[in-house]
C-alpha cells in the first residue's frame, strides 16, 4: 500500500520499520517539530523522524498537520492509507478524508479500556493484569473508532511501563502489518466499540507522581512501576527530590510510620508503608544516573529510621 506514516516517540518507530520491512510504499513520515532536549537544550530529532531519515523516507514535520499547506502536500501524495502511532496531534475531518482506506491507529489499551494519552501507565499504575495493542480507526471523539485487531500481553507483579511500552510498540507493529495485509484482501472490516465499557487513562499529571506513603502498599509499588523510567514517581529525602524507579512488594516487615525505612539489604532497602512495606529496588537523585537502590543507600548514609516525606 502506499501510506502516509504519523508518528513522533519511540512507541511508534517498531511500527515504522515494520511497515518498511514488508514493502509498503511509505510516502511520507509526518513527525512532530524537533525539540531542544537534555542540559544542553540541544535540538533533537524524535524518534520517528530520525528512523525515517535513516530509511531514506521524506520527513515532514509541522507545527499543524491540518493547516491548508499540510493537506495540500499530503493529499498530493495520493496515499491509500494513513498509518497514525503516536503522534501528539488532533487530525480534523478534512485530514481523516485524505486516503480512501481512512487513519488508521495503533493506540497501546484493549479498547474501549483506557482511552487517552497514557495508557501504559495507566494499567500499571490500576494493576491490570493484562495490557495490549487495539488497531482502530480515527475518529472525532478519542480513541472512540471503530476497531479492526487486537493483541494482548501479561502485566506481571514487577512490570515497569517502561517494559511494557516496548512489548506493546512491538506488537503494535505486528497487529498493522496484518490489519493492512487483510483490508487488501478485503478479509477483515472493522467493528465498532462498547461505549459504555469506556475508561479514560489521561496524561499524568505533577501532582500524581508524588509517591504517598500512607497508601497501601500495592497502590505504591504499582504507582512506582507504572510511572517508570518516565515521569517517574518521586519522594522527598532531606529535602531533596529522590526519583523511584523500580520496586516491588516486601515480605511484611517491622510496621513503621509510612516513608521509614525499615530494612537495608544487599541489593534494596525497605519502606514501610500505609499496610505493609514496598522493596525500594532502582532509584535516580536529582541530576544523578539511575543507580541500584542499595548503592545509593550507602553513598547518601540511610539508616533504619529514616524517613523519605511527600514533599510540599
Amino acid at each position: 500500500m502506499k501510506i502516509v506514516f504519523l508518528g513522533t516517540p519511540d512507541f511508534a518507530v517498531p511500527t515504522l520499520e515494520k511497515l518498511h520491512s514488508e514493502g509498503h510504499h511509505i510516502l511520507l513520515a509526518v513527525s512532530q517539530p524537533d525539540r531542544p532536549a537534555g542540559r544542553g537544550q540541544k535540538m533533537r530529532p524524535t524518534p520517528v523522524a530520525a528512523k525515517a531519515a535513516a530509511l531514506g523516507i521524506p520527513v515532514y514535520q509541522p507545527e499543524d498537520v491540518n493547516t491548508d499547506e499540510s493537506l495540500e502536500k499530503i493529499g498530493a501524495l495520493k496515499p491509500d492509507v494513513i498509518v497514525v502511532a503516536a503522534f501528539g496531534q488532533f487530525l480534523k475531518k478534512r485530514f481523516r478524508e485524505l486516503a480512501p482506506r481512512g487513519c488508521l491507529n495503533v493506540h497501546a489499551s484493549l479498547l474501549p479500556k483506557l482511552r487517552g494519552a497514557a495508557p501504559i501507565n495507566r494499567a500499571v499504575m490500576e494493576g491490570h493484569s493484562t495490557a495490549g495493542v487495539t488497531i482502530m480507526k480515527i475518529e472525532a471523539k478519542m480513541d472512540a473508532g471503530d476497531m479492526y485487531l487486537k493483541g494482548e500481553t501479561p502485566i506481571g507483579p514487577e512490570t515497569t511501563a517502561g517494559e511494557l511500552h516496548d512489548r506493546l510498540a512491538a506488537i503494535g507493529a505486528e497487529l498493522m502489518t496484518e490489519t493492512l495485509r487483510r483490508i487488501e484482501a478485503e478479509t477483515i472490516y472493522p467493528v465498532p466499540q462498547n461505549h459504555a465499557g469506556a475508561t479514560h487513562a489521561p496524561k499524568i499529571t505533577p501532582e500524581e507522581r508524588r509517591i504517598d506513603w500512607t497508601l497501601p502498599t500495592t497502590a505504591v509499588d504499582q504507582k512506582i512501576r507504572g510511572l517508570s523510567p518516565a515521569p517517574g514517581a518521586f519522594t522527598f529525602y532531606k529535602g531533596a527530590r529522590l526519583q523511584i524507579l523500580r520496586s516491588r512488594l516486601a515480605a511484611e516487615g517491622a510496621r513503621k510510620a509510612p516513608g521509614t525505612v525499615t530494612a537495608l539489604k544487599s541489593g534494596y532497602f525497605e519502606v514501610s508503608a500505609g499496610n505493609g512495606t514496598v522493596a525500594v529496588l532502582e532509584v535516580r537523585a536529582e541530576g544523578k544516573k539511575t543507580m541500584n537502590a542499595a548503592e545509593w543507600a550507602r553513598g547518601a548514609r540511610i539508616q533504619v529510621g529514616d524517613l523519605f516525606e511527600h514533599g510540599l
